[in-house]
């Protein structure tokens, strides 16, 4: 979804994500600048997330407060369900799955990061159902040459887009 933009110094460590009776469900420990404050809990049962178990050893009001401000601070989102147009209010529950799902993210781009080491992915650009192939060849400039060679400009090799720096599609 990518609703939230800005996660301000919150992050989320620690973090197990199953099925549920309805839907995808997860735990995990909230982190603000690097420090756990706070665990969360989506059963996926139903319901929201249950309200955030702020951490023992800190002052939990505080942090309550702190948290809310953040919430506050994010722009509405806009949407638009059946024919009619609204905004929605980010809260907890919503922020938190954010996070949970930007961590996801996260650790699919570093597994497949790890395959490119040993061999080279890339998928064609009418592939967009997420899925890519993978090579048992260990990637270099002369193989990238042979797969321009026989797909043109409709290949995108994930062995180049992280030598550059960025992110493939596919993942992000």
């Amino acid at each position: 979804m990518n609703d939230v933009k800005d996660f301000g110094k919150y992050t989320v460590k620690n973090v197990k994500s199953f099925m549920g009776r309805e839907g995808y469900g997860f735990n995990c420990s909230l982190y603000r600048d690097g420090k756990k404050v706070g665990s969360c809990i989506d059963d996926a049962g139903g319901g929201g997330m249950y309200p955030i178990d702020w951490d023992m050893k800190i002052d939990r009001k505080h942090e309550q407060t702190l948290f809310d401000a953040h919430i506050k601070s994010l722009p509405a989102v806009a949407s638009s369900f059946g024919k009619k147009d609204m905004t929605l209010t980010i809260d907890e529950g919503w922020f938190v799955t954010e996070l949970v799902n930007k961590w996801e993210q996260g650790k699919e781009v570093r597994k497949v990061k790890r395959k490119c080491a040993q061999k080279t992915l890339y998928r064609t650009l009418d592939q967009n159902d997420g899925s890519y192939f993978v090579s048992n060849i260990l990637f270099s400039p002369e193989v990238g040459r042979k797969l321009r060679a026989k797909y043109g400009d409709k290949i995108e090799i994930f062995n180049e887009v992280f030598e550059k720096g960025s992110i493939p599609s596919v993942l992000s």
